[in-house]
């Protein structure tokens, strides 16, 4: 009889892990009259069993969470061995105080430091002229010690962005905002260095991106559509944004609106091959503030359907900035 549940239990384990260990967890426990093998009954154990594991199996979900404070830390590290025995200065902008903004600067003053760049931060009230604005960017541009500059976006309404960002040189252009940068965006870099990270492969795929911004949107959406994929762009006023982010297998969003994606708008993940359920790839690009705290345009709780998530903080905002300083030392490389 042992020799026979035994027998039994391999069969079932090389056919499916999960299957094989409660069949046998199951056929350890089972007990026939006289000690006899009932078939019966075995065959209720059998398929009890499978049902059980079928619905344990079904219910996995595949999910990543990316840790862009990791990816980060390992571009940092190369970056760093990049600039022994080089002397780069970096120049930020910073208009207005508006707090995402300037944590952003703050990061990227930590970052710089800590690979060997001089870093230098220029302020500006809110309230500043376009030209006297105008007039700070085109001294940067005309310094030769300066290697790269950074407009800090968003700018107040009262300045014309275009006109600022294409006083900026392309060989000081780290941010690619330039009509004629010479490197590739460093938030599209960013967005494809997670996607490469975690696997995700775009052929075939519906992808939304949401927000038309300079800044995120619109050089995100032009790269991929460069690259073959169909891909939508939406913004926070599409009236559908409902019906467009139910059937969308990845989400590109950076409109910097607090959880302007919640769960409810996000279809169920889809069974795949080996019984895995596949939802659907979250890219937060988006921050702003909400009750004195970094926020995504994706609500936290959408991670739960989601087969690769990047929260805010911590997800594509660490990455942007390493690339930012990829890019200067392309440029420094270049010039």
């Amino acid at each position: 009889m042992q020799n026979f549940l035994l027998a039994i239990t391999f069969l079932g384990y090389g056919f499916f892990l999960p299957y094989g260990i409660n069949l046998f967890k199951n056929l350890l426990n089972f007990k026939t009259r006289d000690n006899k093998p009932n078939h019966f009954e075995i065959k209720k154990v059998f398929l009890t069993n499978f049902a059980s594991t079928s619905f344990a199996i079904q219910s996995r979900i595949k999910q990543m969470i990316i840790d862009g404070k990791k990816i980060s830390e390992e571009i940092k590290a190369e970056l760093k061995e990049r600039l022994i025995g080089r002397r780069l200065i970096l120049t930020v902008v910073l208009v207005g105080d508006d707090p995402a903004s300037t944590k952003f600067v703050e990061r990227k003053k930590k970052f710089g430091e800590a690979i060997g760049v001089e870093m230098r931060v220029l302020e500006f009230g809110a309230d500043i002229l376009e030209v006297d604005l105008a007039e700070e960017i085109n001294k940067l541009a005309n310094n030769e010690r300066v290697s790269g500059i950074v407009v800090q976006l968003p700018l107040p309404k009262q300045i014309n962005t275009n006109k600022i960002l294409n006083l900026i040189p392309a060989e000081k252009d780290v941010d690619a905002l330039t009509d004629n940068a010479s490197v590739d965006s460093p938030v599209v870099e960013a967005v494809m260095e997670v996607l490469r990270r975690g696997h995700v492969d775009l052929t075939g795929k519906k992808i939304l991106v949401v927000g038309q911004g300079q800044l995120v949107g619109r050089p995100i959406a032009i790269c991929l559509a460069q690259a073959g994929h169909e891909v939508e762009v939406v913004d926070i006023n599409t009236k559908n944004l409902r019906e467009k982010t139910l059937v969308a297998d990845v989400i590109i969003s950076g409109v910097g609106k607090a959880g302007l994606i919640k769960p409810e708008m996000l279809a169920s993940p889809k069974l795949s091959v080996g019984g895995i359920k596949e939802g659907v790839v979250l890219i937060d690009c988006g921050t702003s503030e909400q009750n004195g705290q970094l926020a995504g345009d994706i609500d936290p709780a959408c991670a739960d359907k989601a087969s690769l998530f990047t929260p805010v903080p911590g997800g594509v905002g660490p990455v942007v900035v390493a690339k930012i300083f990829e890019n200067l030392i392309k440029l420094a490389k270049i010039n």
